[in-house]
């Protein structure tokens, strides 16, 4: 059986307790305004240019068999990705030669061939037996430290058989497991795997359906449905609330989050996390950028205010960062 995955991140210790190594899976049902990982989207690889290594050689054009592989600054540019004047300001004066994903068939020949790391491939298709074998690599770590795997995304479960076939080959290897979720996946296809995890960090990102439905695409209702089944598992849970500046951060909202996971999950903890734009170049490196939008970073008054409204809602506020 093989998947897509987006990266293997050895040696991360902010997903998990002890050193982990998270594996990245590619796709989710969710397209959140303020996401750091736009290459995830789809369950496909994807081939990233970036204007800042770009050196205009044109290796990649003459290397592409398909002639996926456009040139141009402006007009030319503007004409076959339908982005208009977004690709023109996010290519400049030294533009990468940005891929058609129309016509690409991500062979990765313009990756082999870019001098300078401008063209990269992000995520490969891999059988869950190599996965396995290069997350081993680390076991020593994960028994010296406490720590272990943690499957993110993209949304891991989305990938349902992929998932489930590497927590069960990593649970039979004794290894600690967790999953970052956002929480919209079908139960019924994970349940299993969900019971293997060791620790689970579940989203709640708005607690209006509607507001949830505008800013990540889809409404909340399974989300939610998903977390009160979670709660009767007996796993470690942490609900995690990414903070946005106006999208999320009001009073009203965290208030009736932390007193939804105290009253469905009284022994779930939350950590608060602040946004931050450090995903923000993917976007043009993918030509999305009109697909980018830009939120301020809260401060730490902010966070120490929410952090202190969650604790009297009855629900203790933990950090990994």
């Amino acid at each position: 059986m093989t998947g897509v995955v987006s990266q293997l991140q050895d040696f991360s210790i902010h997903d998990g307790d002890g050193i982990r190594t998270t594996i990245f899976l590619s796709g989710c049902p969710l397209r959140c305004k303020w996401c750091a990982n736009p290459e995830t989207w789809g369950r496909s690889p994807v081939i990233a240019s970036h204007a800042s290594r770009c050196i205009d050689c044109g290796r990649c054009l003459e290397a592409c068999p398909v002639e996926a592989v456009w040139s141009g600054t402006g007009t030319s540019c503007e004409v076959w990705s339908g982005t208009g004047p977004a690709c023109k300001g996010a290519l400049g004066t030294a533009p990468p030669h940005h891929v058609d994903p129309s016509r690409c068939t991500l062979c990765g020949k313009c990756v082999e061939v870019c001098p300078s790391g401008a063209k990269a491939m992000m995520g490969s298709e891999m059988p869950v037996s190599e996965v396995v074998e290069k997350v081993m690599r680390n076991n020593i770590f994960f028994q010296a430290s406490g720590g272990g795997v943690t499957f993110s995304g993209g949304e891991a479960t989305l990938q349902t058989d992929f998932f489930n076939a590497l927590a069960r080959e990593l649970y039979d290897l004794d290894v600690h497991l967790a999953l970052e979720t956002c929480g919209f996946f079908e139960w019924d296809g994970v349940a299993e795997s969900l019971t293997l995890m060791d620790h689970i960090f579940f989203d709640l990102k708005l607690m209006d359906g509607q507001r949830h439905l505008e800013m990540t695409g889809r409404d909340n209702e399974k989300i939610l449905e998903n977390f009160r089944r979670l709660a009767t598992l007996g796993v470690d849970v942490v609900v995690r609330i990414p903070v946005v500046p106006g999208v999320n951060d009001d009073e009203v909202n965290i208030e009736a989050t932390a007193l939804f996971v105290n009253e469905t999950c009284p022994r779930a903890t939350i950590e608060l996390l602040p946004y931050h734009p450090y995903g923000n170049y993917k976007y043009e490196a993918l030509n999305m950028m009109e697909r980018l939008y830009k939120y301020e970073i809260p401060d730490e008054a902010r966070m120490e205010a929410l952090k202190e409204l969650v604790e009297r809602c009855g629900v203790r506020v933990v950090s990994y960062k």
